[in-house]
């Protein structure tokens, strides 16, 4: 049995089926009525979310096949979350409609101009089938569909994620985030004949007792990210055939971080090495490797300890990010050209470049109080008025491959997908270490 579909099946049975199945709810709502005026919102979907405001919430669009008694009839269009539910839906049913005829849609040139609402207006338009709303309100105790407690931001990237590796859905989801790049990339090349052809395949048959779907509730997501951090990154730093730990700057015996001719924090010769030698897997001079490999998963980290002892509650997650080989507006992301060409160059540089936009440029800024995107973490990682790093600071790197590197959760899956659900358990395990903004609880 394909693991993912039973998940996604048995978190449907245990959430969107039950309010189906309950006569006291109104699901199934759907998003659209026709009026003497044309489409409109539902009065259905106005009753539905009145008064849902300044809450938590995921929603999602989607649309029933069969008789809609079983999870496998529930076809799954978006997904998102909000706190401000009611006007989030309310405008989602606006640019939808504006969005409709398909025939009226024009390529204005630019990337993305075949939007979400545009796919989302031309699979409603083409299948001819209702499109309804599902708002699920979250609190502390909500489970995802790993069974582990569940905030908004860190659900939706887990059901993109579920969705998006079941293939039946491949033409019909029209989310754009928590996927490869690969897929908003062909969406814009093809524009509306990425939907010519948007019936889902009949779903498998699932046994949901089935204990291939893995489940442990006795674990906590503390211990799942401590689990992974010993299996991967801790393996890595205790194994004498490796570089790590690798320290992400040259430091001075103080501590005090080099700079480079261009005034920017300067990265260590190691890590550089590393960055190249990992990023190679994905890429060279004729673009993406036929191998596999999605691009770069990385962990900036502390240590509270010295390596040889080192546990994993020993390892500080300070950030948790990737860099995606595929572009969306190109076959191989731009971020990995000085690596592709062996360029001596690192303005970009799989993400951890220091021109203004990448890793190291946004910190060097923050630094000199140039600029404030990276000002989190010059305060977490330097001392005041400084570039002396209060502890020494390490970069994991590793190139990714969707089918052969395993997740937290004991499963295959993508790097887009890999990333949220690992925030998710780093967060849970240090809120006020992680330096991620994305991706995690807000306030």
């Amino acid at each position: 049995m394909d693991a993912n579909v039973g998940l996604w099946q048995e978190w449907l049975s245990d959430t969107l089926m039950r309010d189906l199945d309950d006569a006291d709810t109104a699901d199934p709502v759907s998003l659209f009525e026709e009026t003497a005026d044309g489409l409109a919102t539902s009065d259905a979907l106005g009753s539905y979310k009145w008064g849902k405001n300044d809450g938590e919430y995921l929603y999602v669009l989607y649309q029933l096949a069969g008789d809609g008694t079983n999870p496998a009839d529930v076809i799954p269009i978006y997904v998102g979350e909000s706190s401000n539910i009611s006007t989030r839906i309310g405008q989602h049913s606006r640019k939808i409609r504006e969005s409709l005829p398909l025939s009226s849609w024009a390529d204005d040139g630019s990337w993305g101009s075949f939007s979400k609402y545009d796919h989302i207006a031309a699979i409603y338009e083409r299948t001819d089938q209702p499109l309804y709303v599902w708002i699920h309100d979250l609190d502390e105790d909500t489970r995802g569909p790993y069974g582990d407690p569940t905030y908004r931001q860190e659900l939706e990237a887990k059901i993109v994620g579920l969705i998006h590796d079941q293939s039946r859905f491949d033409r019909l989801l029209a989310n754009r985030e928590f996927v490869p790049n690969s897929v908003p990339r062909a969406i814009g090349q093809e524009g509306p004949g990425w939907v010519d052809d948007v019936d889902a395949e009949p779903a498998p048959t699932v046994d949901l007792s089935d204990s291939s779907v893995p489940h442990d509730p006795s674990l906590s997501k503390a211990q799942r990210w401590y689990n992974w951090v010993e299996q991967s990154l801790l393996a890595d730093l205790q194994d004498a055939g490796t570089a790590d730990p690798i320290s992400l700057f040259e430091t001075d015996s103080s501590g005090e971080v080099a700079l480079t001719e261009d005034g920017r924090l300067k990265r260590s010769a190691a890590i550089d090495e590393r960055i190249r030698r990992e990023g190679r897997k994905c890429v060279d001079a004729d673009g993406l490797r036929p191998d596999g490999y999605d691009g770069l998963l990385y962990v900036m980290f502390q240590l509270d300890g010295p390596v040889e002892a080192a546990t994993p509650v020993d390892v500080i997650p300070r950030y948790i990010g990737k860099a995606e080989a595929s572009g969306k507006k190109r076959a191989m992301s731009a971020n990995f050209d000085e690596i592709a060409y062996r360029r001596d160059g690192t303005r970009s540089f799989a993400r951890w470049g220091d021109g203004d936009f990448w890793h190291v440029g946004e910190l060097s800024m923050a630094l000199l109080g140039d600029d404030d995107r990276k000002a989190h973490w010059a305060e977490a990682l330097f001392a005041p008025d400084s570039r002396r790093l209060r502890r020494p600071t390490y970069l994991w790197v590793r190139a990714w491959h969707s089918e052969d590197d395993v997740g937290p959760y004991g499963l295959s899956t993508t790097l887009a997908a890999v990333e949220p659900q690992l925030i998710g358990l780093a967060h849970a395990a240090a809120p006020e270490r992680l330096l991620n903004q994305e991706g995690v609880p807000k306030g």
